[in-house]
């Protein structure tokens, strides 16, 4: 469904702050869990307290670089398998560059935190813009507390009526951002010299606080001290999406994406910011996309396991969390025995008197007292550690495993009964279906993202291309729309790897695919080295080829060779003859 957005100017102000508020209802309540699992993932508590051994900020560590690893993420652009040769042939050299971008950019390490963070929050959303006027693009990670929804019951960002993305800009940033709108000094008047939201949101103050970067010490001043060193934490929490408090007054501003039914259901994108009344800076004479994209906007959701009928999801944290707590709960336990037999208390028998100076003297380091009781004895009363204390513990990192979807085999354990490395990787394979369709909802995910950064691409990049073989120049604009962005040969997760590699090498095998294909599959360090190598070796090879059928053709034609002596002996008898 699409919405229909007021024409007149003074209705479209109402209704779009109505929309604010409409899909930034959930905010507050959402960043309260966001800010509690964001404390588990990097003190392993919510309390003043960090935990003696965070497992959960390895634990979420570990799954996504599972899930996702930036280390050669590869596209590919799919056609039908009737398109012309050299359109096939422009796919792949699109494809290489879209790769190269995609690296140089950043944008796979951008995509890699996101993964983090969405199983940290439940989602993460990635902004793709486009970078100026570079021809390529940028991704920024938008964090889902400044971000809204219409309807958080609908899954896909894509099938939303609207959503808004709030941000807090300086009002020396907002100045640069508006220097060539055309009404630069009528809104710069309406917002005037008027404090901006130096803290988005109400929240309680802190003691002996220190901003830098948007770093927020835990605890209250009116919360009872949990531990000796009081509110102030010397590690604290970055939360830096949320303005704690700044040297600079700031603007809040918002940018509304609405599918809009007067433009074919295309997005139009409206842009608010909140002086003394809100003030619209976009879309309120011009209707348009800015994403450079027809009927697709500008952000990316990423989320490996959806939550039905819940658009922002649920946190892995939550999985874990009781499990974080028995943890830090029972190492607790062991650091208070062992500081109790550090210092405990001791039993004095047969001794006549015992004075607070003569006990000072015997727990002193080379202390000791006289008794004239030959009897006379001290003993300390030690805590033995329980028993199987340790086994708890084992027991406990196992099931984090168990709750992230490892099996002992993949975390580099041996199993008992494995002698074969073709064992190994079935054992591997079946033990990981859970984890192997978080992999490939992601991967889709990604592939999204790449689609929509070679689409802003085509409308920004002027450049001229040529392949390699046909010389066949083109506009990235020019490329027929029917294609599809795919991650190559499931190269955002080790999950596939092996499985990948194995089916490679059994089509190169069987003669399904040659070399060049077999390194595009695999592509081992050097693939680009490794592909000019193979296409000089093949040239060569070609050369040589047409100069041996050149030369045995000139033979043939001058008579050289063993064919030419047999026809001169036979002619030579028949002139004998």
């Amino acid at each position: 469904m699409a919405l229909k957005i007021p024409s007149r100017t003074e209705d479209l102000k109402l209704w779009i702050r109505e929309m604010i508020d409409e899909c930034m209802a959930s905010s507050e309540e959402r960043g309260m869990i966001y800010t509690r699992a964001s404390q588990y993932y990097y003190m392993g508590s919510t309390d003043n307290r960090a935990a003696l051994y965070n497992k959960i900020g390895p634990f979420v560590d570990k799954l996504a670089g599972f899930l996702m690893q930036p280390t050669d993420v590869r596209f590919q652009l799919v056609y039908d398998s009737g398109e012309d040769d050299s359109v096939l042939e422009r796919s792949q050299l699109v494809a290489e560059k879209l790769s190269s971008d995609f690296r140089q950019t950043d944008a796979d390490i951008t995509f890699s935190e996101a993964v983090v963070w969405s199983l940290v929050n439940g989602c993460q959303i990635l902004k793709v813009l486009p970078d100026g006027d570079s021809g390529t693009f940028k991704t920024a990670p938008v964090h889902p507390q400044n971000f809204g929804v219409l309807s958080e019951t609908t899954l896909h960002l894509d099938e939303q009526e609207a959503f808004c993305h709030v941000s807090y800009p300086t009002k020396s940033r907002l100045r640069t951002m508006l220097l060539e709108h055309p009404r630069y000094e009528e809104i710069m008047a309406e917002v005037g010299d008027e404090p901006g939201p130096n803290r988005d949101e109400e929240e309680p103050t802190y003691f002996h606080q220190m901003v830098v970067g948007g770093l927020q010490p835990l605890g209250d001043v009116g919360d009872a001290p949990s531990s000796a060193a009081g509110i102030v934490n010397v590690f604290p929490v970055p939360t830096p999406w949320r303005p704690q408090r700044s040297f600079a007054p700031t603007v809040k501003h918002c940018e509304v994406w609405i599918k809009d039914r007067d433009r074919d259901e295309d997005w139009t994108t409206i842009q608010v910011i909140y002086g003394k009344d809100p003030i619209i800076i976009e879309g309120d004479k011009q209707r348009r996309n800015l994403s450079r994209v027809p009927g697709k906007s500008s952000f990316v959701k990423v989320q490996g396991v959806p939550t039905p009928g819940y658009f922002w999801g649920r946190s892995i944290i939550a999985s874990v969390q009781m499990l974080q707590d028995m943890l830090s709960k029972r190492l607790r336990d062991i650091k208070v025995m062992w500081d109790r037999n550090v210092n405990a208390p001791q039993v004095f028998s047969g001794f006549s008197s015992v004075t607070e100076e003569q006990y000072f003297k015997l727990i002193s380091e080379g202390g000791f007292i006289n008794d004239p009781n030959p009897n006379a004895k001290a003993a300390k009363l030690l805590d033995p550690p329980p028993e199987n204390y340790l086994e708890e513990l084992e027991f406990i990192f196992k099931l984090f495993d168990e709750a992230s979807g490892f099996s002992p085999i993949m975390s580099g354990s041996g199993e008992p009964g494995v002698r074969a490395g073709v064992h190994a990787q079935t054992l591997v394979r079946t033990s990981s279906p859970h984890l192997i369709k978080q992999a490939a909802t992601l991967e889709r995910q990604l592939a999204d993202c790449g689609w929509l950064a070679l689409r802003i691409m085509q409308a920004m990049d002027a450049l001229i291309y040529t392949t390699a073989d046909s010389k066949i120049e083109f506009l990235l604009s020019q490329l027929p729309e029917n294609f599809q962005v795919q991650v190559d040969s499931h190269s955002a997760s080790p999950a596939f790897a092996e499985d990948n590699r194995q089916v490679a090498i059994a089509l190169a095998r069987a003669g399904a695919i040659d070399s060049e294909d077999l390194i595009h599959m695999l592509h081992p360090p050097g693939a680009e080295l490794l592909l000019a190598r193979l296409k000089q070796r093949r040239k060569a090879q070609a050369a040589q080829a047409k100069e041996e059928k050149t030369e045995e053709l000139m033979k043939g034609v001058l008579g050289i060779g063993g064919g030419g002596s047999r026809r001169k002996a036979g002619g030579a008898g028949q002139t004998k003859h």
